[in-house]
C-alpha cells in the first residue's frame, strides 16, 4: 500500500462512499484498515457531511480503497 492523495467527488454507491476523480477513476473510501476488528462501515458516517463536494482525500491506498482515509472540503 502506498500513501495517496486525491481530489474528486463523494457519491454514496450500494451503502459504498466513494470518490470519483476527474479522470473517472473511483476509490472506495475506508476510515479504518482491513485488519481492523470493527465493522467495515466504523465512523464512515463522517464522510456523508461530504457527499456531492469537490474533496481531497489522503489515505493508503491498495489500488481500490483508500484506507484510513481523511476527508477534507476542496477550496475552488
Amino acid at each position: 500500500m502506498e500513501e495517496i492523495t486525491v481530489v474528486g467527488l463523494i457519491s454514496k454507491i450500494l451503502d459504498r462512499y466513494v470518490v470519483t476523480t476527474d479522470d473517472g477513476t473511483q476509490f472506495t473510501l475506508s476510515a479504518i484498515m482491513p485488519y481492523e476488528s470493527v465493522s467495515p462501515d466504523y465512523d464512515s458516517h463522517t464522510f456523508a457531511e461530504h457527499l456531492g463536494l469537490r474533496t481531497k482525500v489522503s489515505g493508503l491506498c491498495d489500488g481500490n480503497t483508500i484506507w484510513r482515509a481523511y476527508l477534507t472540503e476542496e477550496k475552488s
